[in-house]
Order: structure tokens, then C-alpha cells, then sequence
């Protein structure tokens, strides 16, 4: 169980700090990328959403081309590198975003005393790995949208990042809810909900892939919800 001690150790808050602020550079980074992918591109299923996410999807050249509108847009040349720019700039959030969920369980493994967060930090760490090699490999297919290797390998890097998402909201969620307080608890079930909403949403992304991003951003504020509390929370003499 966690402890219920109204206070905390100096070290356990300077994580939940280290934490928060990761999470502020997080969003505030996010909130930056996110624009620099291309708004519209070519015609494919809507149930993707963004561009970027069916352009992660993409198996084939074939379908490469039809989500940076190849056929069908005259400017799909700038439609590919606005998608090369926001790849990019995609390297520092996902060390941001890795760095943030590692600090929240690196702190609930020190909150805690159990080694199951080890488990979660771990997951935590495969998202940011899976990301750094689907994005290496998008910018190699983006330099060359004929390219078959790169495009049909892609695809299983963007499942096992959203994958780990999804179980890493439903780590936090259960942290959370092992807390005292209801509030806590409810931003327990809001972390969890977004790890389930991941985690269903990777099972049909042409249908529902506009969801993946919605879910881990669910878990991630509930996670940093937690952390500003306890980075302003006294501590133990």
C-alpha cells in the first residue's frame, strides 16, 4: 500500500519536481510539433485523423504516397516536408516525453517501495525506443517514398510505441488509484481510461487512430495532475 504520510522525503519530492517540469516541457513541446506536421494530405481513410498518424500506419510505398497526396495534390512535395519537419522536431519531444514518464515512475517506486513501477519504467522507456526507430526509419522513407523496406517494417514500431503508451497510462493508473485520497482515484481512472483508449484504438487505427493520440494525452495528464501536487507538498523533517 502507499504510504499515507502527509508529508514526504526531500529526494521523493525533488523527482515529483523533476517530473512536473518534464511534463510542462512536455506539453508546451507537443503543443509546438504537433503544428509542424502537414494539416491535410491525401485521400485516406478518416478514421486516422492526422495525416502523421496514417503516414505511420502506411505498409506499403503505395500507401505512402496516397497519405502525402502523390496523385492527387500538386503541392505534395511541401505536404512531405512539413512531415520530414515535424519528424524532426519529433526526436526532442519523445525524449521529453520518455524522460517525463520515467520520472513518474522512477518517483512512485520511491512513493511506493514497489518494484512493479521498475516494470512500468521499463515499458515507459520501449515507447521512447520504438519512436526513436520509427522515426529514423520515417525519415528514410520520406527521402524516398519508393522505398519498400522502411515502409513495411514502420508499421510494427508505431504499434509497439502506442502499445507501451497504452500500458503505461494503465501503469499510472493503478498507481493513482492506490492512493488515499478520491481525487487521487479519479485521476486514477482517468489515466487508466486513456491507457484502454489507446490500447483499443491500436486494435482498428483506420477506424479509430485519431483516438491514439487522445488516450495518451488522457494518461499523461493525469499523470502530471499527480506530480504538481506532490512537487508543492511539504516535507518530512
Amino acid at each position: 500500500m502507499s504510504r499515507l504520510s502527509p508529508a514526504q522525503s526531500a529526494p521523493e519530492r525533488r523527482i515529483w519536481q523533476r517530473c512536473f517540469w518534464t511534463g510542462i516541457v512536455m506539453l508546451v513541446l507537443g503543443a509546438v510539433v504537433i503544428t509542424l506536421f502537414p494539416a491535410s494530405g491525401g485521400p485516406y481513410p478518416a478514421g486516422y485523423g492526422e495525416p502523421v498518424i496514417a503516414f505511420e500506419f502506411a505498409q506499403t510505398p503505395q500507401e505512402v504516397q496516397t497519405v502525402l497526396g502523390f496523385e492527387t495534390r500538386a503541392d505534395w512535395e511541401a505536404v512531405r516536408k512539413s512531415m520530414r519537419v515535424g519528424t524532426i522536431w519529433d526526436f526532442p519531444f519523445l525524449c521529453v516525453y520518455t524522460f517525463f514518464m520515467l520520472s513518474f515512475f522512477q518517483a512512485a517506486k520511491r512513493q511506493t517501495g514497489h518494484a512493479l513501477y521498475k516494470f512500468f519504467a521499463a515499458i515507459a522507456f520501449i515507447a521512447g525506443a520504438a519512436d526513436l526507430i520509427e522515426n529514423m526509419q520515417a525519415l528514410q522513407i520520406l527521402s524516398d517514398i519508393a522505398l519498400s523496406q522502411g515502409a513495411a517494417l514502420m508499421h510494427y514500431f508505431v504499434k509497439a510505441k502506442f502499445m507501451a503508451l497504452g500500458l503505461v497510462g494503465l501503469g499510472a493508473g493503478l498507481f493513482l488509484w492506490r492512493q488515499p485520497r478520491p481525487l487521487r482515484k479519479i485521476e486514477g481512472v482517468f489515466a487508466a481510461a486513456g491507457g484502454v483508449i489507446t490500447l483499443a484504438a491500436l486494435t482498428r487505427p483506420d477506424q479509430f487512430g485519431n483516438a491514439l493520440g487522445i488516450g495518451t494525452m488522457v494518461s499523461w495528464l493525469a499523470m502530471l495532475a499527480y506530480a504538481a501536487t506532490q512537487s508543492f507538498k511539504s516535507v518530512k523533517a
